[in-house]
């Protein structure tokens, strides 16, 4: 029975209750790949911001070399009937570097987040092997992520019109650990691992388009290749990298900008890699943001943000769909006469209710980008 269930929470249990979460079912919970400003706006930006690993066309934007590099821990809660568990993640979502080559052409390379699953929980019960009701407490523990690491080239083919291809590797691992405790020597206390890898790829494109000074639209799409998942040097299955298709529009004047974006994700190709039954869902992701200058530091103006989005999450709690909605507000801090900037926001993610269950997380997003 141990062994059954390790093996379920490997390879993608629904059961809520196993897992403690709403978020963090299936293979994990998808982050988004938004860079510190982007969701502080709501992803609004994504298409368009060059922190933002989706849209090769976007580094673009970078305007010199430099270095990105984001710290976003969240606090979660999760409710049910007589219980409560807080939780806090520490997640490094996103990083790159970018180099330009001229005045035409800018080559990056990032490694984001794809899903996480990073979570903990635990359950009492009584050991009825025992035969005397002995209670014991088993905890259930989870850590890893599945990672898109990024190769991109984005170049200049005319006035206000930029292009750029992606190179993409997925690679990560989840290590499970189920451990049972108890206070009488009769019942067995057991402490048992188990560690899944995966391995893919993929490949995008995209465009950013200025028709207008005050206007830029963007598109990106990826297409994914074969992923498979390891038990040590074991192959255990195959499914394909999602496909996804995004588009964006950034309205600029002097002092403000207001962006939106929509984007669509095909998580379920990713089914076959997890156990039958398994609720994958494809899911939509949409997003609104404003920047307005703020109060003058150091001289410069500060970049106050504000954002909402409202997406659906990959994977089902027993059929059902997880909704999340999310509010967020920014702020950008200038360094170095502006060559370099912190990037800091919060958001308040409500992801619905479900038989009672419901979960509430505030994520704090700290984002470092420094040009020499």
């Amino acid at each position: 029975m141990r062994l059954t269930l390790l093996a379920l929470l490997v390879l993608g249990a629904p059961a809520a209750n196993a897992q403690g979460t709403l978020s963090t079912q299936g293979f994990g919970y998808p982050p988004g790949q938004l860079s510190a400003r982007a969701a502080a706006m709501g992803g609004g930006i994504a298409e368009t911001d060059p922190f933002s690993p989706l849209n090769p066309a976007a580094l673009a934007d970078w305007g010199r070399p430099g270095f990105y590099i984001q710290y976003s821990p969240e606090y979660r809660s999760v409710s049910s009937p007589g219980h409560e568990d807080n939780t806090m993640t520490a997640r490094f979502p996103v990083l790159g570097g970018a180099l330009t080559i001229g005045q035409r052409a800018v080559i990056g390379v990032s490694s984001s987040t794809l899903l996480d699953r990073t979570w903990q929980t635990q359950r009492t019960g009584v050991d009825p092997t025992s035969g005397s009701g002995v209670q014991f407490t088993e905890s259930f523990r989870s850590d890893g992520a599945i990672n898109d690491t990024r190769v991109a080239l984005s170049v200049n083919i005319a006035h206000g019109l930029w292009i750029g291809v992606g190179g993409h590797a997925f690679s990560g691992d989840n290590q499970l650990r189920i451990t049972r405790t108890s206070a009488d020597t009769t019942s067995a206390n057991f402490d048992q691992k188990s560690k899944l890898s995966y391995a893919g790829s993929g490949a995008s494109a995209g465009i950013v388009w200025q028709p207008a000074s005050h206007l830029t639209l963007a598109v990106s799409g990826r297409l994914g290749g074969r992923i498979t998942s390891y038990r040590n040097d074991t192959t255990l299955t195959h499914a394909d990298v999602p496909k996804r298709l995004g588009g964006g529009a950034t309205f600029s004047l002097p002092g403000l900008v207001v962006s939106a974006r929509a984007d669509w994700e095909g998580w379920s190709s990713l089914a076959p890699l997890g156990t039958p039954g398994l609720g994958v869902v494809d899911a939509w992701d949409y997003g609104v943001g404003a920047e307005v200058a703020g109060p003058t530091f150091l001289g410069a103006a500060l970049p106050l943000r504000v954002g909402y989005r409202h997406r659906t999450l990959p994977f089902t709690v027993d059929g059902t769909e997880v909704r999340e909605n999310t509010f967020s507000v920014g702020v950008g801090v200038p360094i170095s006469r502006g060559r370099s900037r912190i990037d800091l926001g919060f958001q308040r993610a409500n992801r619905g209710t479900i038989e009672g269950i419901s979960e509430h997380a505030w994520t704090f997003n700290a984002g470092f980008m420094v040009r020499p």
